[in-house]
């Protein structure tokens, strides 16, 4: 009976043990609170990870960038007891200051507890002082912009150390429209004594809300080279540096990562006394026409091309006005369709919108062209404006060829043969009433009766040929407007190869997004990302294209030295079989809906 009390014990104090051995999974953070423009490590361990079992980081896109991730595994025997941890650490980046809470995580089965996680503001005042060895500034023309004005965002680089790898984010907003323009400028610059190399790259934004708007922290991530000494073969095994054998033996890299500081921008609202104008704010705004000939001397019949421009500084070509011009009653317009331009002069978006009018003049007489008007704010003075054509009077010269109408008589006398021989002109002599009386008179009526039946049958043949041409002209146009679609982005293609096969890195990025342009009917392409959804859609594995892309986009960023490392021939074998591809028949209908939202 004891040997059995004890035997009931001793299982009791193993199922005790169970639990505390067989916890699930558990996940801390290595230091608590962090700054904005900092990262920290999030650890996830487990001693019940089943085989290819990972944590599902996905759930932390909404509050943090994943910049990486790594993972371990530890085990130990220890008084012929087998123990094994499995370590998961996920380097992270906040997205917003404040209280952020970490979600729970699931491994499998098993999930974590959340974590609460305190985020504080940067400390920009350590970057006014220029004490670090990189950081990222940006700053915007106008804080207080119009409602579908302009507002310049540059963002800067500075750095005073090797920038070996790096990738900039895009500006996310949802409360505006983001272009890139430009190309990068690199350049260097002497700041209290040290010399910095300095990245510059600037996007247009025009809002579309009014009232207080964020820009918010935009995140570099690059690793550079810190300059320390790597230290002894027993430190770099057994210490805790964190270099690795394989490496430059002199000096070690380390993963950087800084966010830009936050703008706030009030948007003013449009103008009260709008009054039905059409509502444009820029900062000059011209109005400017040409014609193809001399507008005084104009004949009956003869046609004309009146060109009229707009040009706006601050304003997109897609933003300007279309011009009304009314009909006239002496002359016929015909308008063309208009084309739209946007440049940009280092400082504003210049856009301009060109139309044109074949004006054809259908009788004499004068006529006169209202004035053309085009109302506009001047963000510089904060009042309207107005840009005007004047008036325009055309004087049509000619005479107008009435059309002859020639009536035949009921009855009409007969005349002599004599009258009849001495008159040339007999198809305008009027019918003998006896005509049909004699036989000569009717071998003179059937080449007349032939000839209209010939012409009848002309006329019929004429008809029946434009009703074909009309039902097949839009096949016709739809064809041959697919055959060019195709033969530009076929030459699109062979431009990204080309670059490529150049080892040019920005002219493959270049070629890239006017490719992406053609893939989405003319819409313009900004960013690398639009790009990699493209290509990523007809493969089923993008992985490699995705990472292609990254490594693109982080050349980009290099100093001019390291660009050569680029390998464009990897590339090209590498987004041939994307670029190349051709979209399924079967859902053809679906693939020319354009998508709900522009990139």
């Amino acid at each position: 009976m004891g040997w059995t009390w004890v035997m009931i014990v001793c299982l009791g104090v193993v199922g005790l043990d169970t639990p505390a051995s067989a916890q699930s999974v558990m996940a801390y953070v290595d230091r608590n609170p962090v700054m904005a423009d900092e990262t920290f490590q999030l650890i996830v361990e487990t001693d019940q990870a089943s085989s290819g079992e990972s944590p599902e980081w996905h759930i932390l896109g909404a509050d943090f960038d994943v910049l990486g991730t790594t993972q371990s595994q530890q085990t130990s025997i220890i008084n012929m007891r087998t123990t094994s941890l499995v370590r998961w650490i996920a380097t992270l980046a906040p997205k917003r200051t404040g209280a952020v809470t970490i979600p729970p995580i699931a491994v499998g089965a098993h999930h974590t507890g959340p974590i609460q996680l305190m985020v504080n503001e940067p400390n920009h005042i350590r970057e006014a002082n220029e004490s670090q060895d990189i950081f990222l500034e940006a700053d915007v023309d106008s804080h207080v912009p119009y409602q579908q004005g302009q507002v310049l965002l540059t963002l800067r680089l500075v750095s005073s150390i090797s920038v070996q790898e790096g990738r900039l984010d895009e500006p996310e907003i949802d409360w505006g429209i983001v272009e890139r323009v430009g190309k990068d400028v690199s350049y260097e610059s002497a700041r209290n004594g040290r010399r910095y190399h300095i990245t510059e790259r600037r996007y247009v934004i025009t809002p579309q809300q009014s009232g207080t708007q964020v820009i918010p922290p935009i995140l570099f991530s690059g690793t550079v080279q810190d300059g320390r000494s790597r230290g002894t073969l027993f430190e770099e095994l057994f210490g805790n540096r964190s270099g690795s054998l394989g490496r430059d033996p002199f000096k070690t890299s380390r993963s950087i990562h800084r966010r830009s500081p936050k703008i706030v921008l009030n948007v003013k609202d449009l103008p009260t006394d709008l009054n039905g104008r059409f509502w444009l704010p820029a900062k000059t705004l011209t109005l400017t026409e040409t014609w193809s000939g001399d507008t005084d001397k104009l004949q009956v019949g003869d046609s004309l091309t009146r060109t009229i421009v707009i040009r706006a500084t601050g304003q997109r070509g897609e933003q300007l006005p279309e011009l009304t011009v009314p009909p006239q009653p002496i002359v016929k317009i015909y308008p063309d369709k208009a084309k739209t331009q946007t440049d940009f002069d280092g400082k504003w978006v210049v856009g301009s919108r060109e139309e044109k009018y074949v004006l054809v003049s259908t009788q004499p007489g004068t006529v006169r062209l209202p004035a053309i008007h085009v109302p506009w704010w001047n963000i510089e003075t904060s009042r309207w404006e107005e840009a005007s054509l004047p008036a325009k009077v055309l004087t049509v010269l000619g005479t107008l060829q009435p059309a002859s109408s020639a009536k035949i008589p009921a009855t009409v006398p007969a005349p002599s043969v004599a009258a009849v021989e001495r008159n040339r002109d007999e198809r305008d002599a009027p019918m003998p009433a006896n005509f049909w009386t004699s036989d000569g008179s009717k071998a003179f009526l059937w080449p007349w009766i032939t000839g209209l039946c010939f012409t009848l049958w002309l006329v019929t043949l004429v008809a029946w040929w434009h009703e074909r041409q009309k039902r097949n002209g839009p096949a016709q146009e739809l064809a041959k407007k697919d055959e060019g679609k195709f033969e530009s982005e076929r030459k699109a293609i062979q431009v990204v190869k080309a670059a490529c096969l150049e080892q040019s890195a920005e002219k493959a990025r270049t070629a890239l997004l006017q490719w992406a342009s053609f893939k989405q009917e003319g819409r313009p392409c900004r960013s690398l990302g639009t790009v990699e959804r493209i290509l990523s859609r007809p493969v089923p594995d993008h992985a490699a294209i995705s990472a292609a892309i990254w490594n693109l986009d982080r050349t980009l960023y290099t100093r001019s030295a390291e660009q050569q490392v680029w390998d464009g021939r990897q590339f090209w074998e590498t987004v041939k079989p994307a670029i190349t591809a051709k979209p399924p028949k079967s859902r053809k209908h679906e693939e020319e809906l354009p998508p709900m939202y522009l990139h």
